[in-house]
């Protein structure tokens, strides 16, 4: 590491979210705080977008080379949904999928997209699995991604179907590229097709250690050249 190196954490923050589902697929938010809501009948569908300014790097010439990345929550994931219909359908359906992202270059930020997110994390070589289409997108500049699926907990449910919920999936596939660009975009997607209740999610940030850095002029212009071919795939 040079003198010129720097050792940064960026960090991207995200509000709470408290949502609602009738028996009939209506939603409603009880808390806004921000969430874009692109709910649909029976799918509760939410996302938050932020983004981390690194113009001033930029300016410089220099590259954020990242080298882990996690992320914290402020409190538990809590619910009450109890579900309609005949079981397993009720038990299956108080799942609620919590989708976090960075990305270097900006994301379609439209119920499909979205919801093919849901089914599966891009950078992969990814069929929309409701058949409408596809979402791909080159793995590099997503440089973060985590998606929790929370579930009704019985252990630990109260007498009117409340429940601290529990982690039942945790998925990553962070590439973890460095990054030349002067912008990098933070998404927060939750969504659930539960029934009649209410869920609560918290507050949550990621935080990305690494390094600030100059490279050698050539791999930095063809890093550049890179970012632009990568933003024009969406």
């Amino acid at each position: 590491m040079s003198e010129e190196d720097i050792q940064r954490t960026l960090v991207a923050e995200f509000p709470s979210l408290n949502f609602g589902i009738d028996a009939l697929g209506a939603v409603s938010v009880v808390v806004p705080t921000g969430y874009t809501n692109l709910s649909t009948t029976n799918l509760g569908l939410f996302v938050f977008e932020t983004s981390i300014d690194l113009s001033g790097y930029a300016l410089q010439n220099k590259t954020f080379y990242p080298y882990s990345s996690f992320e914290q929550r402020a409190a538990e994931v809590s619910a009450s949904f109890t579900g309609v219909g005949p079981a397993p359908t009720a038990i299956f359906a108080r799942n609620v999928i919590d989708i976090t992202i960075v990305s270097s270059i900006p994301l379609d930020v439209s119920a499909p997209s979205m919801i093919n997110i849901i089914g599966q994390l891009p950078g992969f070589t990814n069929l929309d699995p409701f058949g409408a289409g596809t979402y791909r997108i080159n793995r590099d500049p997503l440089i973060h991604q985590r998606k929790l699926i929370y579930s009704y907990d019985s252990t630990i449910a109260g007498t009117t179907g409340s429940s601290v919920y529990r982690i039942s999936s945790d998925t990553s596939a962070s590439s973890l590229e460095p990054t030349a660009a002067d912008k990098l975009y933070c998404y927060r997607i939750i969504s659930s097709n539960a029934k009649v209740g209410v869920a609560f999610l918290p507050a949550a940030r990621i935080l990305m250690p690494g390094t600030i850095a100059t490279e050698p002029t050539l791999e930095y212009m063809m890093r550049l050249k890179r970012s632009y071919e990568l933003a024009n795939q969406v």
